[in-house]
């Protein structure tokens, strides 16, 4: 009970001014009696720049994505449809899987990091002033949800299908690898691609370099990594379609912080106000 009535208190103080909360509950027209004690609020603003009256522009770019329909969705489908045709195609995959290994066998650990190489690169050309489409948190927020994404779609198929890998060892479908190195060469694609082509084609030429690694390094059948490749340029560009681009200064201004303590509790309450 006595928790209850602290939440009860804190609720009412933050949709209205503090003074008006406390004679409201003071007051004897109510016939409210309360036995808690009543902590101390002292409101702090999250963000100091005074909030604007005007609504907050879209996210840039966004309005072009939306625009475009189904073109992007093309390559995503046509390659986990590849890849899905590969993976019942045993003797054509087995055949491939030979030659990879008779001529560009591969062992090593380069693939675990170059998975995210077109990460570091977005970053890094932010960081040196080439800035990309989008701002430091919306860019962040993508990728996080990209990569989650990813992962949910990967990892259900690889449980479902559970196919044995060229070396023996199960999950081999999609491959995880590709998945989030096109995941991330998609996402450079998006932030910088109209800039110019040739950061997109760094960052595919990258992602398929993971791919063919996967495949040489007796890790993967190609048709692992050709639907790889397409549910990970499948999961950012749906995360790029649905995002809100809310990660802003003007949305970080609607964030207040309001330290409160009592005699025995203290805590933090933070508001973001529509």
């Amino acid at each position: 009970m006595k928790t209850i009535i602290i939440f009860i208190l804190l609720a009412a103080l933050i949709l209205v001014e503090t003074s008006f909360a406390a004679s409201f509950i003071t007051d004897k027209r109510f016939n409210i009696t309360v036995l808690q004690e009543v902590p101390e609020f002292k409101r702090t603003e999250f963000n100091i720049i005074s909030r604007s009256s005007s609504s907050p522009s879209l996210g840039r770019g966004e309005a072009s994505i939306r625009r475009r329909g189904i073109k992007p969705f093309i390559a995503p489908t046509l390659l986990i449809a590849g890849g899905t045709a590969l993976h019942f195609s045993t003797g054509l995959k087995i055949e491939f899987q030979e030659w990879a290994q008779k001529n560009i066998s591969y062992s090593g650990h380069a693939d675990d990091y170059l998975q995210y190489a077109p990460l570091a690169v977005v970053y890094g050309l932010n960081a040196t002033g080439i800035k990309g489409k989008n701002n430091f948190g919306n860019r962040s927020a993508i990728v996080f949800k990209s990569l989650l994404l990813n992962d949910f779609m990967v990892s259900r198929l690889k449980k479902w299908t559970n196919e044995i890998r060229p070396n023996g060892y199960p999950r081999a479908f999609p491959s995880g690898h590709t998945s989030v190195a096109f995941a991330m060469a998609h996402f450079m694609h998006k932030e910088y691609g109209e800039q110019s082509i040739w950061y997109s084609l760094g960052a595919y030429s990258c992602a398929a370099t993971v791919g063919i690694m996967r495949v040489s390094k007796n890790a993967h059948w190609i048709s692992d990594v050709a639907a790889g490749a397409g549910f990970g340029m499948l999961s950012t560009e749906l995360v790029y379609l649905t995002h809100l681009y809310k990660w802003d200064n003007e949305h970080v201004k609607n964030f207040d912080i309001f330290p409160w303590r009592s005699n025995r509790q203290s805590g933090l309450a933070i508001v973001y106000t529509f």
